[in-house]
């Protein structure tokens, strides 16, 4: 019995939490004055099953995730994304990676405000060089992070190409902090 109700929990656990996606994608679209805090919580929620489920086009929910995270992407959240720099190019937008890592890096930034009430906001510094500060940084290798680890599991049906298997591999080798900022 307690076999069986474990079974059906792991089942529809996935679903409760994430089922509402769809309908809160269509909320927000319908919201004539969309307000970012309010929606914060929701582009966490889609950012978080993106990195949880394989890719799959035809699941609503996917696609209703992706849609919640690319409708922020060009608002002003407070949040910049560094989409620049060496591992940023070698992955191809063909097979969406650069959309997944730069849903990584919000990913990222967000789990960071929400669950350890730290912002980084990745603006640029008078007197420095963006590329240098070190929450642009910070934000770029932890995104990679998250994004080498999704992909590295071939069942989240992300083909990868010669220059990113190079980083997966140094990530498994605990060196991608030296290879990510040569």
């Amino acid at each position: 019995m307690i076999k069986k109700l474990s079974l059906i929990l792991l089942l529809t656990l996935p679903t409760i939490m994430f089922g509402q996606l769809s309908k809160s994608l269509e909320e927000m679209k319908a919201d004539k004055n969309v307000e970012y805090k309010k929606y914060e919580p929701l582009l966490f929620k889609a950012t978080e099953y993106i990195f949880d489920n394989p890719v799959n086009t035809q699941s609503k929910e996917f696609i209703s995730a992706t849609q919640i995270v690319g409708f922020w992407m060009n608002k002003d959240t407070g949040m910049g994304i560094p989409t620049f720099g060496n591992f940023f190019t070698s992955l191809t937008n063909k097979n969406k990676q650069q959309f997944l890592y730069t849903v990584a890096m919000i990913n990222y930034g967000l789990n960071q405000k929400i669950k350890h009430n730290r912002i980084l906001t990745c603006k640029k510094i008078d007197g420095q060089k963006y590329s240098e500060q070190e929450d642009v940084r910070e934000v770029q290798l932890g995104g990679a992070k998250i994004l080498l680890e999704y992909i590295g599991n071939k069942n989240n049906n992300v083909p990868v190409n010669s220059q990113t298997k190079k980083y997966i591999k140094a990530y498994k080798k605990g060196k991608l902090d030296k290879m990510f900022f040569k």
